[in-house]
């Protein structure tokens, strides 16, 4: 007499196994970042029904969907989100101006006990901060040396004006935009970026920088260390030092005396990798004093110069010319920016939402940040790291498109829209642009790998997609090269050959001058040189790419190129900027369907066809 046997009979790692066979689907997980929660790949609901047939089969399987299946993020984009996104850039890097004008300006109160306990974690920091302070002071009016009127009492104290490295960013990015036109905004996704190199004044107020001073490069354009310290350097300091904290943050925010304690300044920071709420950046907003029409311009179209011209600039301050929406004005072509959260962002955004056991279920998260993100994108991982702690068997891997995130050949700026699409437009890709960029997503991945986790939980994909050789390319004709050129420039430096050249030399500056302006505009630091060998040597590190990352170019032959030049030692470096630092990009990336992944794009027909519809 046989007898019926049920799975439930089988030994547990045979249920196993078919239970996970059940659970797995093709492709994993994807995130849907409108409902904060995951679907099957083709976007199909999630089936756990099997899960829901009886108490032991429920046991069995509870852990299994989200054990056998990775879970994939892309950078999310929604309608609803744009201008959040935007005024979230701006609080938050406004945010980021504030700290570093009030650690430089009060980096005197900073005592070698500090630096030693923030060298624990941030070990070039000290050396950049005296570096900028030294160079911000020189570079800005810092507002320290304010004179009293006349007719005041001398013997009161006065007190310092607001640094003109803040007031420059204020006025660039928010006051004349609601004074002038919206026609000067230049979008709110790359403003964490811009802040890179807001290093000097703009002309005129620049004019007492010469060469040597103008190639001065910012403390925190080659990797997220800086941003990461200054709250732990302020939050120091404002412990050890609370009254002088507090007279500079009056300095800042003089709206705050005697509103506000000065202490509540920590409390406007956004983690990088936030998504917060329109009523939490709104409030943030509000209290940096930032007024309320910034939210209108992210979702205001950009438009060509004749446009602007004819609309003219705004009826009171503020209030925007409602034909930047609803245009009866003729024109060609108009755009408005994208703006996003990143992909890293979305997932800390739905491990959040899960409980402990849920996400220690997990084994293996893809991130991949296919286009550009706001707020430091590439610091974004340090969010993950709570999570790899919390979960040892978690794996993840985050996947960044070369070409949208580190190259950014296709940023279009709202604000110079003439030419966009035009057959003679030339695009070029230069090192100028792309080495800082490339810098922070090795040199911050790096730093999420030596937060304290295992070894194999992170790793960062350096991602080609359909163009490996322009990634190629572009890794041999301007990245090796320019640190060839870097060590070629050492080697000069050790061996005495420049002393007699620049002596000789046609220069506009001193010798020492000369030197110190080509040894800022030719550096490569150590730890990106070892970064990039790294993805050479396709090692199982930290850094991978899926393309060739080219080898490295032999510095000696650029020696044997500089004592042949005609000219001389001094021409070759004074000229070598000029050459072989940019490559064309490819036309294939040039189209509208790829500028499109960055902005709404109408032409004038199209509109007059949308508003058909919208009235049909």
């Amino acid at each position: 007499m046989s007898t019926k046997r049920r799975i439930t009979d089988l030994p547990l790692e045979i249920r196993q196994q078919i239970f996970g066979d059940h659970f797995k689907v093709q492709g994993g997980y994807i995130y849907d970042v409108k409902v904060n929660k995951l679907r099957n790949a083709d976007n199909t609901p999630i089936d756990l029904s099997l899960i829901y047939t009886c108490r032991l089969i429920a046991n069995d399987c509870k852990h299994l969907p989200l054990a056998v299946n990775a879970v994939h993020f892309s950078t999310p984009y929604r309608e609803d989100w744009r201008s959040l996104a935007g005024c979230f850039n701006l609080a938050a890097t406004y945010y980021n101006a504030l700290q570093q004008d009030l650690v430089l300006h009060l980096a005197h109160l900073v005592t070698p006990e500090m630096h030693a306990q923030l060298e624990k974690r941030f070990p070039t920091f000290r050396s950049k901060l005296e570096a900028e302070r030294k160079f911000h002071f020189f570079a800005w009016d810092t507002g320290d040396n304010v004179e009293p009127a006349e007719d005041t009492d001398t013997s009161e104290h006065v007190r310092p004006a607001v640094c003109q490295f803040v007031q420059e960013f204020y006025a660039n990015e928010i006051s004349i935009l609601g004074a002038r036109s919206p026609s000067l905004f230049h979008g709110y996704y790359t403003i964490d970026q811009q802040l890179q190199y807001y290093v000097h004044p703009t002309w005129p107020d620049g004019a007492h920088m010469d060469a040597c001073d103008t190639a001065y490069r910012s403390w925190n354009r080659d990797s997220g260390e800086v941003d990461q310290c200054l709250t732990h350097c302020l939050r120091l300091i404002a412990d050890k030092n609370p009254k002088e904290f507090a007279a500079r943050v009056y300095v800042c925010l003089q709206h705050w005396d005697g509103k506000y304690p000065a202490e509540d300044f920590f409390n406007l920071r956004f983690e990088h990798w936030a998504i917060p709420s329109r009523s939490q950046v709104a409030h943030v907003l509000n209290l940096l004093g930032v007024p309320g029409f910034v939210w209108k311009l992210p979702d205001t179209w950009s438009y060509d110069l004749d446009f602007v011209h004819s609309v003219g600039n705004n009826a009171s301050p503020g209030h925007f010319p409602e034909e930047y929406n609803h245009p009866t004005v003729d024109f060609e072509l108009r755009v408005r920016e994208k703006v996003r959260f990143s992909a890293a962002s979305a997932a800390i955004r739905f491990l959040d939402s899960l409980t402990r056991h849920q996400r220690t279920q997990i084994r293996m998260i893809t991130i991949h940040e296919d286009l550009p993100a706001v707020n430091n994108t590439s610091l974004h991982g340090l969010g993950l790291v709570p999570f790899l702690q919390e979960n040892p068997l978690l794996r993840v891997q985050r996947r960044v498109s070369v070409v949208h995130c580190v190259m950014d050949i296709s940023y279009i700026d709202p604000g110079d829209i003439d030419d966009l699409l035009s057959e003679n437009r030339r695009w070029y890709l230069d090192n100028w642009l792309m080495f800082p960029k490339l810098s922070h997503w090795l040199l911050d991945a790096l730093a999420v790998a030596n937060a304290g986790i295992s070894p194999e939980s992170f790793t960062l994909l350096l991602e080609s997609g359909t163009d490996a050789d322009f990634c190629t390319e572009a890794f041999e004709q301007l990245v090796h090269r320019k640190i060839a050129m870097s060590q070629a420039w050492d080697a000069c430096m050790e061996s005495g050959l420049l002393r007699t050249a620049l002596e000789r030399a046609p220069v506009q500056l001193s010798p020492e001058r000369e030197k110190t302006r080509i040894t800022r505009e030719v550096a490569v630091g150590e730890a990106f040189q070892g970064a990039i060998m790294q993805l050479v040597n396709q090692t199982p590190t930290t850094l991978r790419c899926d393309f060739n990352p080219g080898l490295p170019k032999n510095h000696h032959i650029i020696l044997d190129e500089m004592r042949a030049h005609p000219e001389g030692l001094w021409h070759y470096w004074n000229r070598y900027s000029d050459r072989e630092t940019t490559i064309p990009v490819p036309d294939y990336l040039k189209t509208r369907e790829i500028l499109a992944q960055y902005c709404d794009i109408q032409t004038r027909e199209e509109y007059l066809q949308s508003q058909e519809r919208d009235h049909e």
